[in-house]
Order: C-alpha cells, then structure tokens, then sequence
C-alpha cells in the first residue's frame, strides 16, 4: 500500500511539474496581449515613420520579379547598413499572400514581433537562469522595456522591431551551442535573418552577442564556436544583400547618422518624451526630448536584485547560480550606457557611426541585459518565485508603461501606391473626390479630400495649387492655399506626421459642358516654382469618379 501511495505521490509531483512548466510560457505568451492591444484598433497609428512602412509593402509587391534586390527606400535615402533591410517587409508580403491588407499585414508583423520577443526572452532566460520563474519576469520586463514600446508606437521603427525579437532568439541559439556541426545551423540562421533586417544593428550585435558569450561561459571551444556561426550568418547576409550593394550608387547616406546623444539625467527621466531625435539635449529644447529613460520597472528590478544577490554574497548557494549572469549583465549594461554619453562622440565617428543611426539604438542591448539581471532577482529568495509576489513583479512592468500604449490612429488604408511625392519633403498619399459624383459639368464644384504625410521636416512653407483643366489644357478654375485653409504651416510639420485637407475649386460656367480634370501641385511661398514630383513632374493629374 506504501509503495502504490508513494508511486501516486511520484505521479502527481510529475504532473504538477508539467502543469507549471506549461504554465510559465504561456504567461510570458499571454503577457504581450497589453502591448498588441493598440494594433486591434481600426487604422493605423501616428509615428515618426507615418505610413512609410504599408508604403513599402505596397512598393515591394510592385517588384516582386527583383525581390531580392528590393530595398524599403520609400521617403528615404538608401543607406545599406544603417537603416531597415527587407526582411520584415518580405513577411508583411508572405502575410499579404494569405489575404491580409497590406495595414493588416504590417500590423500583424508588429504583433508577431511582440509575441516572439517576448518567448525568446523567456527561452533565453530560463537557459540560462534556470528558472522558470525568473525567466518569466525577465520576458515581461523585456517586453515592456520603454524602449521597445518607443520603437514601434513612437519612432514606427518596422525593421527594428523585428530585430528586437531576434535579439534574444539569436542568443538563444548562440547558448544552446554544442560540439556538433547541427548546433550551428540555427544561430546561423538567426544572424542570417537579422542581417537582411537592419544590416547595421546585427554587426553590433554580433559584436555584443560574441562578448557576452565569452564571458557567460567558460568553454573555449564554445566561444569559438558562437564565433564561427556569427561570422557565417553575417557573410550570409551581406551574401544575399550583395546584389544590392553592387547595384546601388551609394552605400552610406551622407546624414545617415544622427547625433542624438543621451545624457545621463535622460535615462532617469520621469516623463515620456515623444520628439523626433534630432541631436544632443538643450536647454532650450528640454520639451522636444525623446523616450530614452530606462524605466522605473528595470531600474527598480536592477538594485533590488543587486541588493539582495550581493548581500548574500558570491558563496551563498542561491546566489551563487545567478551571481556571473548579473555581474556580467550589468557590466555590459554600464558599457553601453557610456557609449550613449554625449562625450564619447569622437569614438562614434570612426565606428559605431557608420552602422547605427542614433546612438540611442543601443538601448535594444541595454534592455536584454537588464532583464536577464531583473529575472535572477527570485534567485535571492525563494519567496520571490511564489505566485502572489511574482504576480506582482510582473505586472510592474507593464503598468509603468501602459499609459503609452494609447497612440493616435488614422483611418487611411491604403491599397495603392502614394499619389506623389513631392521635393522628397511632402507625400500626397490620397486624393479622394467627395463631390460631386459622376461628370463634372460647369458651373459645378469640385472637393477633394487629401491626406499628407511629411517625410521630414519641410524646409519650405509650401502652397497647394488645384486647377479645373479641360483636355486642351485650359483653365477654368483654380485656388492656391496652404493646407488647411491657410492654417497650417508645413515648416511647423514633424517627420512623419499625417495630416488631412479639404479643397474645393468651382468649374467656370463659360468652360465645356464637361471633360474636366484636376491638377494639383505644391510650390513654395516664397518663389511660386513649382515643386517636382519623385517623376520629375510639376502636378499631378486628378480624373473624375466616372
């Protein structure tokens, strides 16, 4: 009877041990729902990219026969390694095969982006903490770092956010590395992916990837090994992206980088900033700052853990297992924070300039080292790993950020390319007739609903032109306005911003009968030249809703 009581017993631990092994993974899963939550809105959000990245969708579907020297140059100069690759556009357009929209396939992109960077957290963490528990609360702090939520809800960085989930699943593959050729094919092919995703940040990151193996682990033939799989996925990118570099008339953009330095009172600050990153911190621009702060949640986490774990000391048998993981976390943490300091801009001209377009890119790495720290806190006491306090420490990290998940949304869905871009400044992406239906006859008015998007920040004030054109090229009626009545200046536009107009024109009654069309244009103030289009055109041409 004893022995069947302690069989039972033996199942029932088993089963129980399953049931949380389960359990962990699943809540690192269910935990991104709050910052998925804003990509159910109908719409999409206001970034600092607008909708360049539905654009680039839209492009690449164009020229589906050259995918492969296909690059997402829509608004933007080609810069080969400091900006976006074309692997998080080539999944957008796989999804676009299985009928999503292109928004709804960007915005599925950004989801899956989310859910997969929280479980490689979870798998990295749990590898190398052994714990189940602690892995969880590194996934949750990963996830909701505020740097993650600035890339995608703020900045509207698409490859960054896909290689932000990459990060740890590169890091994962790197940990699981054996003395065995098969062990290489899936860092390999992690590095590979995140090279054809943002080429500049996977170089650092090899880089950060090849420390922080050499001081995790003690095995040469391992550190060797991760080496040899970083260097293959790098050449393997660089490999297929080769067509492209070869093509193109310029590698490097020459304002590629931005100086936007990060002094130390920024990782500490309060608010959220929400400008575009323009150069190092002022004074005189202390309301223009952007996201930068490391967050009350990490931080928090951060010296709790090294509180705790160091007062135990190296030898306590607890501490004793997560004690290199944070030693060498936070060293690698400190190390990148001063790469980020205003002084070292000396340094970045000769280096890290060349692959990353803001220094303050380097919080992505920041954010992986800190959760490993923030996981091993339930190493310290085991009080930490039961459910009610774990609970606890979970969700601070996604309350410190949840009043930022709200961004603004815009009701365009686009289905076509940009009607026209105009000195590179100015995207008119739709051009809709609201009336009248059918014919235009004279005597009748025309509106127009446009929505804009600036690509930077215009540095002309600009004026609308509309003109009643018949197919002689008469005019029979014109009006020339700055957007939105005369009310908006485009020199007070911030990159990326959308932003909606109304025009309306009254066809002569002297003019045809009908066989109308519209042209419309913008010129700046200032001179009245009219500004060209990515054609080389002057105006574009608007045909009636037949």
């Amino acid at each position: 009877m004893s022995v069947k009581l302690r069989r039972s017993e033996r199942v029932s631990k088993r089963a129980a041990s399953v049931n949380v092994n389960i359990l962990y993974p699943i809540l690192a899963l269910l935990l991104s729902v709050f910052a998925i939550a804003p990509l159910w809105y109908p719409g999409f959000f206001q970034s600092h990219t607008g909708y360049a990245a539905i654009y680039n969708v839209i492009d690449l579907e164009r020229h589906l026969g050259s995918v492969l020297t296909w690059t997402p140059t829509w608004g933007r100069a080609f810069d080969a390694l400091r900006m976006d690759g074309p692997f998080a556009y080539w999944l957008a357009e796989i999804l676009r095969r299985f009928g999503l929209t292109y928004l709804d396939a960007v915005k599925t992109v950004y989801a899956l982006a989310f859910i997969v960077s929280a479980y490689a957290l979870f798998l990295l963490a749990k590898r190398v903490l052994k714990n189940d528990a602690g892995a969880l609360l590194a996934a949750t702090l990963y996830l909701y770092f505020p740097y993650h939520i600035a890339i995608v809800y703020q900045r509207g960085a698409f490859g960054e956010a896909v290689a932000y989930a990459l990060f740890p699943l590169t890091l994962y593959a790197l940990e699981r590395l054996e003395n065995n050729w098969r062990t290489l094919i899936a860092p390999t092919l992690a590095l590979l992916a995140l090279t054809l995703t943002h080429t500049g940040l996977a170089i650092a990151f090899g880089v950060f990837a090849m420390v922080w193996v050499a001081c995790l682990t003690r095995a040469r033939g391992k550190v060797l090994r991760a080496l040899f799989a970083i260097a293959l996925g790098l050449a393997l990118g660089f490999a297929v992206r080769a067509p492209t570099l070869l093509g193109a008339a310029s590698i490097f953009s020459p304002n590629g980088f931005t100086p936007a330095f990060v002094y130390p009172f920024q990782f500490l600050a309060a608010t959220w900033g929400s400008a575009q990153p323009r150069g190092v911190f002022t004074p005189e621009r202390a309301d223009e700052t952007a996201a930068y702060q490391i967050g009350i949640a990490a931080l928090g986490l951060t010296l709790l853990t090294c509180a705790l774990l160091f007062r135990h000391g190296r030898d306590h048998a607890r501490a004793n297992v997560a004690y290199r993981v944070v030693v060498v976390n936070l060293l690698l943490a400190g190390a990148l924070l001063t790469l980020m300091l205003p002084w070292l801009e000396p340094l970045w001209n000769f280096t890290l300039s060349f692959v990353l377009q803001y220094p303050f890119q380097l919080l992505s790495f920041v954010a992986l080292t800190l959760a490993l720290v923030a996981g091993a806190l339930v190493w310290t006491d085991e009080r930490f790993a039961e459910i009610p306090l774990l609970a606890a420490l979970v969700i601070a990290p996604v309350l410190a950020v949840y009043p930022y998940l709200a961004p603004q949304f815009l009701d365009l869905n686009p289905t076509q390319p940009a009607r026209a871009i105009f000195n590179n400044e100015l995207a008119l992406l739709d051009a809709t007739i609201t009336r009248p239906p059918g014919v235009w006859r004279h005597g009748a008015t025309v509106e127009l609903a446009l929505t804009w998007q600036a690509l930077k920040q215009p540095n002309r004030d600009y004026t609308v032109f509309l003109r009643v054109v018949d197919e002689n090229g008469k005019v029979w009626g014109a009006t020339d306005e700055k957007p939105q009545g005369g009310a908006l200046s485009t020199l007070q536009l911030a990159p990326g911003q959308v932003f909606s107009d109304t025009r309306a024109v009254q066809i002569n009654l002297d003019g045809p009968p009908e066989g109308y069309h519209l042209q419309l244009g913008v010129y700046p103030t200032a001179t009245g030249q009219p500004a060209p289009t990515e054609t080389g055109a002057t105006e574009i041409r608007i045909e009636e809703n037949r």
